[in-house]
């Protein structure tokens, strides 16, 4: 988790896609799926969401690993874009070499709401 925590914590609020995509790239595995109510997305797709984000300004704040087990990780974190509302996000993590290989969220809508505020 920590290549995790540290492109998180270059998400804050400075736009800058250059810095904190190679960042993204490291800690997300090539062949990473994250999941929404709409099904699951691959790292491409996930890759314009979290740009989208970053390039509208958006913060990560107070990650906090609930559970790890292994090759699994729980963790909570809150996702800020301008005056929205906050999005609280928790999720089940499944690692690989250090790095993020599936993503479920316990609430999948949360995760639909951030592809939303991303365009």
């Amino acid at each position: 988790m920590e290549k995790f925590a540290r492109y998180l914590a270059a998400v804050d609020g400075t736009n800058d896609w250059a810095t904190i995509g190679p960042l993204f790239d490291d800690a997300i595995a090539p062949d990473c799926i994250f999941v929404t109510d709409e099904g699951e997305h691959d790292k491409t797709y996930w890759t314009g969401v979290v740009k989208g984000l970053v390039e509208k300004g958006a913060v990560a704040s107070d990650l906090e690993v609930t559970r790890q087990e292994g090759d699994v990780a729980y963790y909570h974190l809150t996702i800020t874009i301008g005056d929205d509302e906050p999005l609280d996000m928790a999720a089940k993590g499944t690692l690989r070499d250090g790095r993020l290989t599936r993503v479920e969220p316990i609430d999948p809508a949360v995760y639909s709401r951030m592809v939303e505020r991303s365009s």
